[in-house]
C-alpha cells in the first residue's frame, strides 16, 4: 500500500480488525527494553492515548495502564478493543497513586516533546521556559512515585519524547542521587534495532530527528526520544 494515496489511517487495510496500530519507530523503543515481560506485572504511567500499552499487552503482560485524564483513557480503551487486547485501566494522578508493587514500571512522562518537531514544525512558538520549568517538577515527582511501584529487582524505565537535557540525562541523574535504591541498566545497541547512534556513553536511548535518514525527505528521520533504564536493588 502507497500510504501517501491510501486515504485516512483508518479507512486503510486491517486497521478496523485490529492487525497493527501506528507508532513512531522512536515511540516503539521504550516499552521493548522492559525486556522480556510474559506473564509479568507492568504499569503503563502516564499512558494515554496507548501505542505502548498496546506494545505492552501484545508482549504477554499483565499490564495496569494509568492517566489521569478519563477522556483520554477513553480513547485508549477503544484502541484495546480494536487491537483485541486487553489491560486494567486506572484513572489516577501518577505522582501520587499507589499500588502492590510491579516487575516492571514504565514513566512516558509529560514533557515538552520537542523531540516532535519535525511533525509539528510550530512547537517552538508554543513552549517557553516556565513550561520547561514546570514539567521538569512533575517529572520529577512522578519519578520518585514510580520508585515505589517497583518490585525488588524490577525494572523501571523513564522516556520523554523530548530533546532537552534537563528532561532527560539530567532528571535521570539527579533522580539516582535521591534514590540510591536503584541504578542505572545499560541498554545494549541490539536491543534498540542494533543502531549503536541510539545509544549514549552513558547506556541511555537518545534518539534524533536526524536519525533514521532516506532519500525521500517524507520517509526520513523519527521522533526525538530520551530514556533510561534502571533496575531496584534487592
Amino acid at each position: 500500500i502507497r500510504l501517501a494515496d491510501a486515504g485516512p489511517v483508518p479507512s486503510l487495510e486491517g486497521f478496523g480488525d485490529g492487525a497493527w496500530w501506528v507508532q513512531d519507530a522512536a515511540a516503539s523503543l521504550p516499552a521493548k527494553l522492559l525486556g522480556g515481560i510474559k506473564g509479568k506485572t507492568v504499569a503503563d504511567l502516564c499512558a494515554a492515548p496507548g501505542g505502548k500499552t498496546a506494545q505492552l499487552a501484545a508482549s504477554g503482560a499483565q499490564v495496569t495502564a494509568l492517566d489521569r485524564s478519563a477522556p483520554r483513557l477513553q480513547r485508549l480503551k477503544d484502541n484495546l478493543v480494536r487491537l483485541k487486547l486487553d489491560a486494567e485501566i486506572v484513572v489516577a494522578d501518577a505522582a501520587a497513586w499507589s499500588r502492590e508493587p510491579f516487575d516492571g514500571v514504565l514513566v512516558d512522562a509529560p514533557c515538552t516533546a520537542t523531540g516532535t518537531i519535525r511533525r509539528n514544525p510550530d512547537l517552538p512558538w508554543q513552549r517557553s521556559r516556565e513550561d520547561l520549568s514546570r514539567l521538569t517538577t512533575l517529572q520529577a515527582r512522578i519519578l520518585d512515585n514510580a520508585a515505589k511501584l517497583v518490585k525488588p529487582e524490577g525494572l523501571l524505565v523513564y522516556a520523554v519524547c523530548s530533546l532537552e537535557p534537563e528532561e532527560g540525562e539530567r532528571q535521570i541523574d539527579a533522580f539516582l542521587a535521591r534514590q540510591p535504591g536503584l541504578r542505572r541498566e545499560p541498554i545494549a545497541p541490539a536491543e534498540v534495532g542494533g543502531i549503536g547512534a541510539f545509544v549514549t556513553e552513558a547506556g541511555d536511548l537518545r534518539t534524533l530527528p536526524s536519525h533514521l535518514p532516506n532519500q525521500n525527505p517524507r520517509l526520513s528521520g523519527c521522533d526525538g526520544f530520551y530514556a533510561a533504564r534502571l533496575r531496584r536493588l534487592a
